[in-house]
């Protein structure tokens, strides 16, 4: 038992999207609370350091952002991290991005590395909302991560981009870390969510239902929709979710896509 608990210590989860719009920040944070609720130390970590949304998406009001550990990086230890976070009422742990865009420019790879392993170091699964795109900093961190989520969902410009970042990843040999995650797999498309493995090249995958009435009121009050609509077909999937990639197992999906069965390798 103790060496099943110690497997689980200190994992990060690193959410992607090659093209902004299409769900991350909200699955970054509704995926935090889940696995939270697995009675796990979860930690939820902005490095969107431009313009990150998080404390946004979950209406908080931090004390401290990243930019504030970076310059008393030198005096902070894995402990003292503590002091930093912002603590969601859900008990997720959050370091949010810098208030304003122009303080990304004072967080190095460096820095945000040792950022990365402070608050890992005192968690049991960080996730990291790592913006749109790949960018030195991003990459770093998603290099890191033991698992590593790219959002997307059915519209072209979405899945073509969602493509050329798989290639990159694949070229930088971590696409073996990657699971696919189509948001709104069953919203109205010319593009079906069963070819998207084939389209995109990637057969490991996982489909989020279309429920834009509950996300966008999510997002609007602040209040994440797995704790203020935990019964929601969206909520129950991001549930699913968490408990497919805490176990690690292989998942498998249904014939048909649109069934409650969400998951395709």
């Amino acid at each position: 038992m103790v060496d099943a608990e110690k497997k689980l210590k200190q994992k990060m989860i690193a959410v992607c999207s090659a093209k902004g719009g299409v769900g991350r920040t909200l699955l970054s944070v509704n995926l935090a609370i889940a696995l939270n609720k697995k009675n796990l130390n979860v930690s939820l970590l902005d490095s969107n350091f431009q313009f990150g949304d998080v404390s946004l998406v979950m209406d908080l009001q931090p004390s401290f952002t990243i930019k504030d550990v970076i310059e008393e990086l030198a005096r902070i230890d894995k402990d003292s991290i503590e002091n930093y976070v912002t603590s969601h009422a859900s008990g997720v742990k959050v370091l949010p991005a810098p208030d304003k865009p122009e303080y990304a420019e004072l967080i190095t790879d460096e820095a945000s590395l040792k950022v990365v392993d402070l608050i890992r170091q005192q968690s049991d699964y960080l996730v990291v909302d790592t913006g749109v795109g790949i960018v030195d900093q991003s990459l770093d961190i998603i290099d890191q991560a033991d698992q590593i989520l790219i959002v997307t969902n059915l519209e072209m410009t979405a899945l073509k981009s969602t493509r050329l970042m798989l290639e990159t990843l694949e070229k930088l040999g971590l696409s073996d870390k990657v699971v696919l995650v189509v948001n709104r797999y069953d919203m109205e498309s010319l593009i079906k969510a069963e070819d998207v493995p084939d389209m995109i090249g990637h057969k490991k995958v996982i489909y989020l239902p279309n429920n834009f009435k509950i996300a966008s009121q999510s997002l609007n009050l602040g209040v994440p929709l797995v704790s203020g609509q935990p019964k929601s077909n969206l909520s129950k999937a991001i549930f699913k979710m968490a408990e497919t990639l805490l176990s690690d197992q292989d998942v498998t999906m249904p014939s048909n896509v649109k069934k409650k069965g969400l998951f395709r390798k």
